[in-house]
């Protein structure tokens, strides 16, 4: 049998046809009602010419009507490309015509022009008819790609990760068996479905049956309300979500049903972990790493994270972390090097580019393909992984090679430091500039980072803030931070 994506929605149509499977605000679907959706949207795409391969981009916010687009797109065996609703004219421009879309479905303005065969449609203009809820066939195969998720191009234009039926299916199937999803799980998402975080609960929650409820921004006063009425046992986190949380909780308790948080992607710092399970203290927490580039690498289960809140977990089932030095050789256990993963979730390369051309995926000596992470991790003696930061973030300073990564963990141990960044030196004297949030006194964190780190690593300015700025995907924004603090930002 043929393991694509969109078999994830059937299976749940049959097996939970009456269960809750997706709501907003605004719509409230079952299973047999999304599949019903789903294959009424397929037909109108069809009618719009959509065919299987091409590529539809989705330019909307998260909610119902753009999970049924999904589904939709992939029941055609066509491509879902999502996008933030939130980019620039030019960032569209860029992947609509970088991905040579068919069609461009939106909620709001579009700026790139049609060119060609391009239709340009709102998503208002889809109706909300069903069909018979019933599979299209169509005729996809593993290797196709289902997926087209561009990164957020921090250093450069965006890139489209090709993500294949086959290799999403395996990081649905090992995430899954790692995190325990059920069908009885209620999972709140507040994250961007552009950020495939926030995409792949869709996927996960269709692999069991569960129910995924959409909340949008402008719903964070009732974020905790939601989760208490709705039911909510499930919460993929990231740092400016667990504060929001942690806020509410405190202003007003409310005993929730939550069983699981997960985080990824933005670094959680242990002590606001900690404070979020004593204010919800039936939650468990797993702590998760990975990247668009083959959706997730390691999982570190709930039981192991107080023993070990620096780890960001095993690898996950079906691949394979290398830790390698700058010559490409494994390094001995317990050392620090370039984290490289092969194994069934490593996507198929970027698109357009050459395998030769690019910069983070290879040829391994067996012919998979691995990726080169560009990030630098050790494992220890029983394989759970330590992420130590990007290459990008080892700099030299006063002539030693500091970590980033490593000034900004020392720093979110102290009490009363809730996330702290450090940015690149500067300037003649090679200043270091540490942001932080929390409670803590400046003097105080200065004066505490000098008993743990040397000289070079020491920051010699240190400025309170009362939020990180953060992009799109909820990671710091390092660009407009260093912006802020050399004044250049109103």
């Amino acid at each position: 049998m043929i393991m694509v994506v969109q078999e994830l929605l059937w299976n749940s149509v049959r097996n939970h046809p009456d269960r809750l499977a997706v709501s907003d605000r605004t719509e409230r679907l079952r299973w047999s009602e999304l599949g019903a959706r789903a294959a009424a949207t397929a037909d109108e795409l069809a009618d719009l010419g959509v065919r299987p391969g091409d590529r539809v981009v989705a330019l909307a916010r998260p909610c119902v009507r753009t999970v049924v687009l999904m589904w939709a797109v992939l029941e055609l065996g066509a491509v879902f490309v999502p996008l933030h609703p939130g980019l620039t004219r030019t960032q569209v421009d860029h992947v609509v015509n970088d991905c040579d879309a068919r069609v461009v479905v939106a909620d709001g303005p579009v700026g790139a022009p049609p060119a060609g065969d391009r239709r340009i449609i709102g998503l208002d203009d889809l109706s909300r008819a069903s069909a018979a809820p019933r599979p299209r066939r169509a005729t996809t195969s593993e290797d196709d790609p289902a997926l087209l998720i561009y990164t957020s191009g921090t250093t450069g234009d965006p890139k489209g990760v090709v993500c294949p039926h086959r290799q999403v299916r395996a990081a649905v199937d090992s995430i899954g068996s790692c995190l325990g999803y059920r069908s009885d799980d209620v999972i709140a998402c507040r994250l961007p479905l552009a950020f495939d975080y926030g995409l792949y609960q869709l996927l996960l929650a269709a692999d069991c049956g569960a129910e995924v409820v959409i909340i949008s921004a402008a719903e964070d006063v009732r974020l905790l309300r939601i989760i208490v009425e709705q039911g909510v046992t499930v919460v993929p986190l990231v740092p400016s979500l667990a504060r929001m949380l942690i806020t509410l909780q405190r202003h007003r308790p409310a005993g929730t049903a939550l069983r699981l948080v997960t985080n990824t992607g933005a670094r959680m710092a242990p002590a606001l972990m900690e404070e979020f399970l004593e204010l919800f203290p039936r939650a468990q927490y797993v702590s998760m790493y990975g990247m668009t580039e083959c959706k997730r690498i390691s999982i570190l289960p709930a039981d192991e994270w107080r023993a070990h809140p620096e780890s960001v977990g095993r690898v996950i089932p079906g691949d394979e972390i290398l830790i390698l030095d700058e010559n490409g050789d494994p390094v001995e256990t317990g050392h620090p090097g370039e984290i490289v993963v092969r194994g069934s979730t490593v996507m198929s390369g970027y698109w357009g580019i050459p395998m030769e051309a690019q910069d983070r995926y290879h040829r391994a000596p067996d012919g998979s393909v691995e990726l080169r992470t560009g990030d630098r991790g050790r494992l220890d003696g029983a394989g759970r992984l330590f992420f130590m930061g990007r290459n990008d973030d080892i700099v030299k300073r006063h002539g030693v090679r500091i970590s980033l990564h490593e000034i900004e963990s020392t720093a979110e141990r102290i009490e009363g430091v809730d996330a702290a960044v450090a940015l690149h030196p500067s300037g003649p004297s090679e200043n270091l500039t540490l942001c932080f949030t929390g409670p803590a006194d400046p003097d105080f964190l200065g004066t505490t980072l000098e008993e743990f780190l040397d000289q070079a690593r020491v920051p010699n300015r240190i400025i309170h803030m009362d939020s990180i700025p953060l992009t799109r995907n909820a990671k710091p924004d390092r660009r407009h931070l260093e912006n802020l603090c050399l004044g250049t930002v109103a």
